[in-house]
């Protein structure tokens, strides 16, 4: 782990050397244009797959630079999402699952919009923010609803409301589209163009079976990637249309990976591994990067280009050395995490990736269940007990989709001795507050006594229904006084 923590320093002496050089010809501010595809996995063109009609995405790749081992902190959306937002990963944060439902980053930590718009920037967003408190994120224009951010008529539209007023300024806009997330939708208003029959495709081979059912949720999901690809197209028109094409860095990014079984809300490479391009034409030139980048990468590196003070202590670097060379000397493992999802769906899990070799530590594991929590507190919130394994270790490069548990096998005791040394080693820099029973302890407990998601669902719904019916803004969570006044029933 020294010698990551070596590269890290190393990388910022690049990263300084770098930017000093290039800051000549640099624009002061450069615009910054973050899109993320929901529950997106590699399903495009540009990545191989012979399935999915994706020209824009795959122009995009082609013009910028096409990240293979880009990960997301965790397979959960407001996770995930809070950590593009405050470069931290969600042990650090404190979004440990679904805002929705009530969970909520600690207050007060700076985030990107926040950070941006010390420096000058106007900052936007448009469809989910999905992450808590949201009075943190100053935005001064906010579109998030997400359904209208399937249609692309209505993307257009709030694109160039938002760039038309970007003449004069710097803009931060943050794009969410909510495809190919569920409910798979295979119309809307005659978009896409191409759609996918269940015959045309095969079930991911990282699921492991195959089923009727399976094949034709897989034909509807590559649907709707097609209709993502259609949405992409025609952000990059209004881009284009208001001549900031070339004075704008684009990063396209999932915010995990696809939701069948074995991706979204595990910890398998299907579902924390996500496709990542970044395009500034003229400034980065266009290629392939294989160098771990992880989400928490982003901050640093909007920071650095918006000329911005970096942060003390973040958890991730600016991308810039990487961005100008294919070569740069770069981090040499990858870390992951899972909390919960939903407030009941507790499952936490740490990873570690270094070369081929992928490693999986399960928290929660029974029998090996030595800290003193009642047992039935635990299975209260853990039904599944002792069905899982308490470590893993995958080959991915002999077992890419993660069927062949090694961590028994004893040629391979080195590799998981060492892996499990850097994995600790990563928890404790990074102050993970599961890294003791205690911390572990207080988080089953208070998974334990939290409310069922049917019942937040109901709450939630009805406050929707009566915004629409007055005309209102849509809400997108629960308040914790609601879930207070819930709890008292």
């Amino acid at each position: 782990m020294k010698r990551v923590f070596q590269c890290l320093v190393q990388a910022g002496l690049v990263l300084a050397g770098a930017m000093a050089q290039a800051a000549s010809t640099a624009p002061a501010k450069p615009n910054i244009l973050l899109i993320t595809a929901d529950d997106l996995g590699f399903q495009l063109g540009c990545y191989g797959d012979a399935v999915a009609t994706t020209p824009n995405i795959d122009r995009l790749a082609a013009e910028g630079i096409r990240f293979t081992n880009a990960y997301a902190t965790s397979a959960s959306c407001s996770p995930s999402r809070a950590s593009l937002l405050t470069g931290l990963y969600p042990h650090q944060n404190g979004q440990f699952g679904l805002s929705h439902l009530g969970s909520s980053m600690r207050q007060g930590l700076p985030n990107l919009p926040a950070l941006l718009k010390q420096e000058g920037y106007r900052t936007g967003i448009i469809g989910k923010l999905h992450v808590e408190p949201e009075g943190d994120f100053p935005f001064d224009y906010k579109k998030i609803d997400i359904e209208p951010t399937r249609d692309k008529a209505t993307v257009r539209a709030m694109c160039d409301a938002f760039l038309s007023q970007s003449e004069n300024r710097p803009f931060f806009l943050y794009v969410n589209l909510f495809d190919p997330h569920h409910p798979l939708l295979r119309d809307v208003d005659g978009s896409p163009k191409v759609k996918v029959d269940p015959d045309q495709v095969k079930v991911f081979p990282f699921v492991g079976v195959d089923t009727p059912a399976l094949r034709q949720e897989t034909a509807d999901y590559y649907t709707c990637v097609n209709r993502l690809d259609e949405i992409m197209g025609v952000i990059m028109e209004s881009l284009k249309a208001q001549g900031l094409e070339r004075d704008t860095m684009v990063v396209f990014f999932s915010d995990n990976g696809p939701p069948f079984p074995r991706g979204k809300c595990t910890s398998f490479e299907a579902g924390t591994h996500v496709p990542m391009i970044a395009r500034w034409p003229g400034r980065i030139p266009a290629g392939v990067r294989d160098q771990f980048v992880s989400a928490v990468d982003l901050l640093p590196t909007f920071l650095q280009i918006a000329q911005a003070p970096p942060l003390e202590n973040p958890a991730g670097l600016s991308l810039w050395p990487v961005l100008e060379n294919a070569d740069a000397n770069w981090r040499e493992r990858i870390a992951t995490e899972l909390n919960s999802h939903e407030p009941r769906m507790i499952n936490p899990q740490r990873t570690l990736r270094e070369g081929r070799y992928k490693f999986v530590q399960t928290l929660l594991a029974d029998p090996a269940f030595e800290w003193p929590v009642p047992m039935d507190a635990y299975r209260a919130v853990q039904p599944d007990a002792g069905k899982g394994d308490f470590i893993q270790i995958y080959d991915l490069e002999n077992d890419p989709h993660e069927f062949h548990n090694l961590a028994a096998a004893p040629e391979h005791g080195a590799t998981r001795d060492r892996l499990a040394a850097a994995l600790n080693d990563w928890r404790r820099t990074t102050n993970d507050p599961l890294h003791d029973a205690s911390g572990l302890k207080a988080f089953v407990l208070t998974g334990k006594d939290a409310l069922p998601t049917e019942a937040i669902l109901e709450v939630l719904i009805k406050k929707q229904d009566a915004a629409k019916a007055a005309g209102l803004e849509i809400p997108n969570t629960v308040t914790p006084e609601e879930l207070d006044a819930l709890r008292s029933r």
